[in-house]
């Protein structure tokens, strides 16, 4: 069977499986865990459109009788996953063409089932990240703000809180049109510093895509 959950689905169904799993270490009760069960088994499937009944099958749920049970099935799971289109470093380099010096790490360990490509550049202080809209690969440079606090950030990618060096504050440039010409504007942000583990959490795409589309100037 071809692979047919999008990473970020995947991540989706594993914060649901924390919950099965507090229900497993907290109650005593089977009709508790039953019900939990199936409750997390029908949010999972309302994340999906158009599955087939071996699809169904395959993301069910409600067969797991103990949390130890709960990485076998991640792990079976992650067989049907798939991330991001490839991309190769010709078109990083013209979604980045602005960028004269533009470093681009190991295309192959970027792009191991990514919801988007992310990489931190220390020598100019600059975060990059790169993701596909309805076939069109669409980029971001944020310039990396310096914080002196130790106040925690929340991702505006996947919701993790963290402090500074875990989530960093950055400012993309936006593209924006007044009076028929374009203009660009400033806004800031906070993103995971590491995209590897961001990635492994977003489980949600509408936040991403809408600061993508913002910072291109795309309605």
């Amino acid at each position: 069977m071809n692979s047919f959950i999008e990473k970020h689905r995947y991540n989706y169904i594993k914060k649901c499986l924390q919950n099965l799993n507090s229900a497993f270490r907290t109650s005593v009760d089977e009709n508790i865990i039953n019900v939990t069960k199936a409750h997390l088994n029908e949010k999972i499937l309302s994340a999906f459109e158009n599955l087939t009944e071996d699809e169904k099958e395959i993301i069910d749920i409600t067969k797991i009788s103990d949390p130890l049970h709960i990485d076998t099935y991640l792990s079976r799971l992650d067989k049907y996953t798939f991330g991001m289109k490839s991309v190769t470093k010709s078109q990083l380099l013209k979604v980045f063409k602005k960028e004269k010096k533009l470093h681009i790490p190991d295309l192959e360990t970027l792009e191991a089932k990514k919801v988007y490509l992310g990489w931190t550049d220390n020598s100019t202080r600059k975060m990059f990240i790169a993701y596909d809209i309805d076939g069109v690969l669409l980029g971001m440079t944020c310039r990396i703000i310096s914080q002196k606090n130790t106040n925690s950030y929340v991702c505006a990618l996947c919701n993790y809180v963290g402090r500074d060096g875990e989530v960093i504050s950055v400012s993309p440039v936006c593209k924006t049109r007044e009076s028929g010409r374009d203009t660009y504007k400033s806004i800031g942000i906070s993103i995971c510093k590491n995209s590897d583990e961001c990635n492994s959490r977003i489980s949600s795409i509408e936040r991403l895509e809408d600061i993508l589309k913002t910072v291109n100037g795309i309605e």
